[in-house]
């Protein structure tokens, strides 16, 4: 039941964020406002706890391992965050930028590593990171009703399985 609320808690944080705080390509007063920043920070922070949750739900020790990218590069965007546009240290956008990559990155290596381990219809389980990536990657025109769609079905997902049925139903472990 916690994997379960931690999921469909992440897909409604940045959903309500989304709506509550319209996104723009460009700067805005809104990104400076603490409700915002603390909001955002801590939405990424919960990504970063519920990925490996996630991965360890669906795969083996290398999905887990590989989860660890995103869940790192997630932990770095929250503080950066906090230090950009919260506190207005300049430098600390680098460390943003820096932390989307890794984010990104990270979840293409989980969706690649959850459709690879799989077999058959388990392999769709990497829609999850897929749809995550391409919330963060285009959160201004659609970030938050992607992040809630990916977030409520693994939310689904984890009140359907036990802990580790997925990968005892056709998922390699190595």
């Amino acid at each position: 039941m916690f994997r379960a609320a931690l999921f469909a808690l992440v897909g409604v944080l940045f959903m309500t964020l989304w709506l509550r705080y319209p996104p723009s390509y460009g700067p805005s007063d809104a990104q400076s406002d603490w409700h915002l920043v603390l909001g955002f920070s801590a939405g990424l922070l919960l990504l970063a706890l519920a990925l490996p949750i996630f991965a360890r739900l669906v795969g083996g020790r290398v999905v887990s391992r590989v989860s660890l990218v995103p869940a790192g590069g997630a932990v770095l965007g929250s503080v950066s965050n906090i230090l950009e546009d919260g506190l207005q240290v300049g430098w600390a956008f680098w460390g943003f930028i820096l932390s989307l990559a890794i984010i990104d990155l990270g979840l293409l290596a989980l969706g690649g590593a959850i459709a690879f381990a799989g077999r058959g219809i388990h392999r769709l389980l990497a829609l999850v990171p897929a749809a995550t990536f391409a919330g963060l990657t285009f959160y201004v025109a659609a970030g938050g009703i992607l992040m809630l769609a990916a977030w409520l079905v693994a939310a689904a997902l984890a009140l359907a399985l036990p802990t580790r049925s997925v990968a005892q139903a056709g998922l390699t472990t190595t």
